[in-house]
């Protein structure tokens, strides 16, 4: 729903210029190929505090050594475990291997699409559900984490309230406001490549495509 701060004019171009930048500058990453929610779980999982570049090396062969739930139940704790020692992801075997049991136990082997169902699952919070349900299902739904409070809080000069900025409701009721109708998959991918490749930590303001509109570029000296 959209709030009483909401623009119409601006949060609309914000949107058009976004998805137009997008065009030709999104990421090709292997779990982009097909719109699958056992992909895109995995996926999720996998980038948890690991770069997407190296994430994407090792991602085809975590799925063709894993390529469902029951594959991973299969598996000893240990052997994945070694499997996923050279990433530096080892820590992560015990919880995959728990999480899918309860996928084949109380779904049937099938990931489920409805954020309460992917929630119940061990170590799946809301951003995870939400990416689940707009990357693997074609979802309209929003997903917030703390590269999309970044760049909302630069382009719109929203304050960052909540000690966990990704869990403030202002900003998910944006990004939820925000979603064009039947391509919320793209524009949710187009925000996360937007923040990795413009509005990163330290911003490229100068190739920015909505600068004339950003809070926090026309309130700098940048320009």
């Amino acid at each position: 729903m959209k709030n009483c701060n909401w623009n119409e004019r601006k949060h609309g171009n914000f949107v058009r210029l976004l998805m137009q930048w997008h065009k030709d500058n999104r990421r090709d990453f292997p779990w982009r190929i097909q719109r699958d929610p056992y992909l895109s779980l995995i996926a999720e999982i996998l980038l948890q505090r690991t770069p997407a570049n190296r994430v994407s090396t090792f991602f085809p062969r975590f799925i063709d050594r894993f390529p469902n739930p029951q594959s991973i139940i299969a598996t000893s704790t240990n052997d994945l475990q070694k499997f996923l020692k050279p990433m530096g992801l080892k820590k992560r075997a015990e919880w995959l291997v728990r999480l899918m049991k309860d996928v084949c136990e109380k779904y049937n082997g099938q990931i489920p699409n409805r954020e309460d169902e992917l929630m119940s699952l061990p170590g799946v919070g809301r951003y995870t559900a939400h990416a689940v349900m707009s990357f693997g299902f074609k979802k309209d739904v929003a997903i917030v984490d703390i590269n999309v409070v970044r760049v909302f809080s630069r382009v719109f000069g929203l304050p960052e309230r909540n000690r966990r900025p990704h869990a403030d409701i202002e900003i998910w009721s944006l990004a939820t406001a925000l979603i064009p109708k039947g391509e919320g998959t793209e524009f949710n991918e187009a925000l996360l490549d937007f923040a990795a490749l413009v509005c990163r930590k330290t911003p490229l303001c100068h190739i920015c495509p909505v600068n004339k509109i950003c809070e926090y570029y026309t309130s700098t000296s940048v320009i």
